[in-house]
């Protein structure tokens, strides 16, 4: 996975560097995830025509190892610039870091919504190109699917005809190495500051549900990425042609998950910035690569559901009338239930805020700690304020990355206060808020923090369930009820209350069952051909 990464990460990156006109290196972990990201991005193109089967994975294991081959004296001597740390502690800290990730990439998933969507979405992406109106058999099929892609391309499904949940542990293991790396950079820069704060705060928050192919992670991930390239770019360290793959990136979290709609604040401030400086060149080409990946990802959705955006009842985007069409009492529902049940309480519209003091008291205490922190930032600007000045005197344009950076908060605040729903925005702005405030920590301790954090996390991995380390577990079976669905049959799924490894049915789940599968049955529903790739409609 990580040699195919990088290998398509330098192919992206060599494109970038020739449209920005800069020779400018990255580091490796930042290689590899836009290697990843890249990956996504032509699986999207691939999947309008294709299912990520065997045929797509072989051809792009060909062409990117043809590619490696190619740029072999590259790599020769990339290799022969990586200096890997003495220090026995890094490695004690690293090692123990590796260890959680490895446990519970392996455990059996534990976020619900794994068995309610991600696993059945996966399967119809390894198994189906873009399938017409399927959104109408589960309206979670609608959207926030683009991570899948990567998710079905490792999955290896065609060897063993199971799935294996890879990828986001794999993600996280880059992070937590390249986090842990920074820290031994002297002078530690913001932008080093920012990537060791990700690799442990996403550790911490994300370690037990990296065995899920939820695509929070990846989402979180390219929204810190892109607030590390920004950084870069306030430090003056950052190449023009970084300034393309910001944008780039940020399209593509806003594609995985669309609750990094504020990350497109960035874009937006760079393209403003271009006019400014009378650079129309760069302005267009920022178009042109924001375009990469939002072209296939519009066709998707409307082949998916019936609209160009999902879910959303706006009368503004309506603008088909195809028989696939997901109804509007299907969307509106479905709002209600995204937007309700991550504040723990009973709400009466977005802006009804008397579900906070219910929500603060049931996070752990050091996510208690993490928000005094991030909600009081303002506070510590006030106190320290001359402090500010003098950073903002170094850094002029410092204060606009915070205020992209915390505009994510207030908006993740305010629509999904679930930490995973947010968390590249949380990290970026307490990390880049109290950036003026650092002081010089000795590295021995720091590294002690982080190896005995990492200590408590594989204890508490062991504790709640024995891993396989080899291979990942398998998806729980599905109990499923079948109906008919002229000319096949639909299976839904049985509420199961049952607790399998600390994991309390919810709602139905699917898993991995055959296909096609729902949560719930719909007696409207009805196929559109003779087959599943026809597509499903609703019978009015």
């Amino acid at each position: 996975m990580s040699i195919l990464c990088l290998a398509a990460g330098d192919l992206v990156w060599l494109a970038f560097q020739r449209l920005g006109r800069s020779p400018q290196e990255l580091p490796l972990p930042a290689l590899a995830f836009i290697g990843w990201a890249g990956l996504t991005n032509v699986l999207g193109y691939f999947w309008l025509f294709s299912a990520i089967g065997m045929e797509v994975h072989a051809g792009l294991f060909i062409a990117l190892m043809g590619w490696l081959i190619h740029r072999r004296s590259y790599w020769s001597t990339r290799i022969q610039t990586i200096t890997l740390p003495k220090s026995l502690y890094f490695w004690g800290a690293f090692l123990l870091g590796f260890l959680v990730i490895l446990t519970r990439t392996t455990h059996l998933p534990r976020v619900a919504d794994t068995g309610g969507y991600h696993a059945p979405m996966i399967r119809w992406i390894s198994e189906y190109a873009v399938v017409p109106g399927l959104a109408n058999v589960n309206y979670r099929f609608g959207f926030n699917n683009a991570s899948f892609l990567t998710e079905a391309f490792f999955s290896l499904r065609f060897l063993t005809g199971e799935s294996y949940h890879v990828l986001n542990g794999w993600l996280m293991l880059v992070l937590f190495g390249w986090g842990l790396k920074s820290l031994l950079h002297k002078p530690q820069r913001m932008s080093d500051w920012l990537i060791l704060g990700m690799g442990v705060l996403f550790l911490w928050h994300a370690h037990w549900r990296l065995a899920s192919p939820s695509p929070d992670h990846p989402a979180q991930i390219l929204v810190g990425l892109v607030f590390y390239l920004m950084t870069r770019q306030v430090e003056g360290s950052g190449a023009s042609s970084e300034r393309l793959l910001i944008v780039w990136l940020t399209l593509l979290a806003f594609t995985i998950k669309m609750s990094t709609l504020m990350a497109l604040l960035v874009p937006v401030v760079l393209f403003v910035d271009c006019f400014r400086k009378r650079s129309y060149r760069q302005a267009s080409l920022l178009v042109v690569v924001g375009l990469i990946p939002l072209l296939w990802w519009l066709g998707a959705n409307l082949i998916l559901t019936g609209y160009i955006l999902f879910p959303t009842t706006s009368p503004l985007i309506d603008w088909f009338s195809f028989d696939w069409k997901v109804p509007t009492s299907v969307i509106e529902q479905g709002l209600i239930n995204l937007s309700g049940g991550t504040k723990l309480s009973p709400v009466n519209g977005l802006f009804d805020f008397s579900w906070i003091p219910h929500w603060f008291a049931s996070q752990l205490l050091p996510d208690q700690v993490l928000l005094i922190f991030l909600f009081g930032w303002p506070l510590a600007a006030m106190i320290q304020w001359k402090r500010m000045v003098q950073f903002l005197m170094q850094y002029p344009n410092w204060f606009w990355l915070l205020l992209m950076s915390f505009a994510g908060v207030i908006f993740w605040f305010i629509n999904a206060p679930e930490f995973r729903f947010g968390m590249g925005f949380i990290v970026a702005a307490l990390l880049i808020g109290y950036a003026p405030f650092r002081r010089p920590v000795p590295t021995l301790f720091s590294l002690g923090a982080v190896g005995f954090l990492s200590l408590a996390l594989v204890y508490a991995s062991f504790k709640r369930q024995s891993p396989p380390l080899i291979t990942p577990d398998s998806y729980p079976e599905a109990s499923v009820t079948v109906y008919p669905l002229p000319p096949l049959q639909l299976y839904v799924a049985n509420d199961d209350p049952r607790v399998v490894h600390g994991i309390k049915g919810y709602w139905s789940n699917c898993q991995d069952a055959d296909l096609p599968c729902s949560p719930y049955y719909n007696p409207a529903l009805s196929m559109r051909g003779a087959t599943l790739q026809d597509g499903f409609k609703i019978q009015p």
